[in-house]
């Protein structure tokens, strides 16, 4: 991987450039970054790629009139073809209602890497690691995943000004499933940017023991169930509750708390943030239109206590960017960084608490139903369990959820003091515990 001052200057050199190339101003966004993938399937590694994938995003604007597009052809030739396309969008653009906001270079803080990381997790290394997982199998059990070693790269820049604002951060992204001989399958996974924070073991053995658990799955009835919710699960929750409080979400009617944050009640120890100064979070410490995020609280005291804004969202709302911005287009806040508060159980604690329920190994395809009541569906997988007596007894096979999330949330009776580090969006980690929730609807 080459080094940070030389990454910088690259993407100091691609914003200088691709300015260059059109007499408006410009706005531009460059994301993406460099990944070292090691695949296994069987149990044996079938592949190792390296590649880079820089995207160039460049936003134009001509008074009240704007257009982006996006490319990640960074050569001359490719840079004056996406200003000449969004130049041309840019005349065909009807008016909008901003001018150009402002921009002043603000102070932001240095993202530091592990510089260990990219040195243990090198191609050597990544095989190595997962020869050792492997090892820990069952000789009737196969393992496939994946391990990553990646430098997400982020770069805000403008036609005003030679600064930039960029940052590069090395993180290491590993999963794996565990199948058995009747198909049985469990999953285990870890994400850190912390050569310590990484466990490639602990989730090959997590994988394995879910695995041996979920042989023989019968069928149960669908209905209400107390659940034990993984982290890995019930980030996948939390995801729908966040994107909700995004603020275009909110003034299209789009979300549960439109017109009003106090109009949904939380019990009081329901705490979600978004906060970038987490020490286990991928800390990126300024949004997509150049702004400094800050630590916002989403749910504490009983309720909603914030929408996150862009630039026009919150131009239109008459309130002040929180600095959660995912483009230079209007789409509103989102949070990459949610923190949700851990209580006094631990997952033993929860499963003995339960006298007929399931423990939730992951959800998947899971998708709004009825996004202004928080309405989701989705599916089990990789591991579901039936507790009977405070007991994990057999598996259950997979089964559709219908849940709203709002009342979810208000039936978690139990948070674990353990959190851990989950992978929520595209390599973005997330710090969420366990969770005893009751009344879960599987109808």
């Amino acid at each position: 991987m080459d080094n940070f001052n030389s990454l910088e200057d690259r993407a100091a050199a691609i914003i200088e450039k691709v300015t260059s190339y059109t007499k408006y101003y410009g706005v531009v966004n460059i994301h993406g970054g460099t990944q070292n993938v090691c695949r296994f399937a069987n149990s044996q590694i079938t592949q190792n790629t390296n590649n880079s994938d820089w995207n160039v995003s460049l936003t134009l604007h001509d008074g009240k009139k704007q257009a982006s597009g996006t490319s990640n052809v960074l050569s001359d030739e490719g840079l004056k073809k996406l200003a000449n396309d969004v130049e041309n969008l840019l005349l065909a653009a009807p008016s909008g209602e901003h001018d150009i906001f402002p921009w002043s270079y603000p102070f932001i803080e240095q993202t530091e890497t592990d510089k260990d990381l990219a040195v243990f997790y090198s191609t050597n290394g990544c095989a190595d690691a997962i020869k050792k997982g492997v090892e820990l199998l069952d000789s009737d059990t196969t393992a496939a995943g994946a391990l990553t070693l990646e430098r997400k790269i982020a770069a805000y820049g403008n036609s005003g000004t030679s600064s930039l604002l960029f940052s590069a951060l090395d993180n290491v992204q590993f999963n794996t499933v565990v199948t058995g001989p009747d198909g049985a399958a469990g999953s285990g996974d870890c994400i850190s940017h912390r050569l310590n924070g990484v466990d490639i073991q602990g989730a090959f053995q997590r994988a394995k023991e879910r695995s041996q658990m979920a042989r023989n799955a019968v069928a149960i009835d669908n209905e209400e169930y107390t659940v034990v919710l993984t982290p890995q699960a019930l980030a996948n929750l939390l995801l729908f509750v966040t994107w909700s409080l995004n603020a275009k979400r909110v003034s299209d009617g789009l979300s549960f708390c439109s017109g009003d944050l106090k109009n949904t009640s939380f019990p009081k120890y329901i705490k979600i943030y978004d906060d970038v100064h987490h020490d286990k979070v991928f800390p990126l410490y300024f949004d997509f239109e150049g702004n400094q995020r800050s630590v916002i609280p989403l749910i504490e005291n009983g309720s909603a206590q914030n929408i996150l804004f862009d630039n026009k969202t919150a131009a239109l709302a008459g309130k002040r960017t929180t600095g959660h911005a995912v483009s230079n287009e209007g789409y509103g806040g989102y949070s990459l960084h949610t923190v949700m508060a851990g209580g006094d159980s631990s997952p033993a604690d929860m499963i003995a608490s339960v006298k007929r329920g399931l423990f939730i190994s992951e959800f998947h395809y899971t998708n709004f139903v009825n996004p202004s009541k928080l309405q989701v569906t989705g599916l089990t997988r990789n591991g579901t369990y039936l507790i009977e007596n405070g007991k994990i007894v057999r598996a259950v096979k997979n089964m559709r959820f219908n849940q709203n999330l709002v009342e979810a949330l208000n039936n978690i009776v139990a948070l674990s003091q353990e959190v851990e580090v989950v992978d929520t969006m595209g390599g973005w980690a997330n710090v969420v515990p366990y969770a005893l929730a009751e009344r879960f609807n599987f109808k």
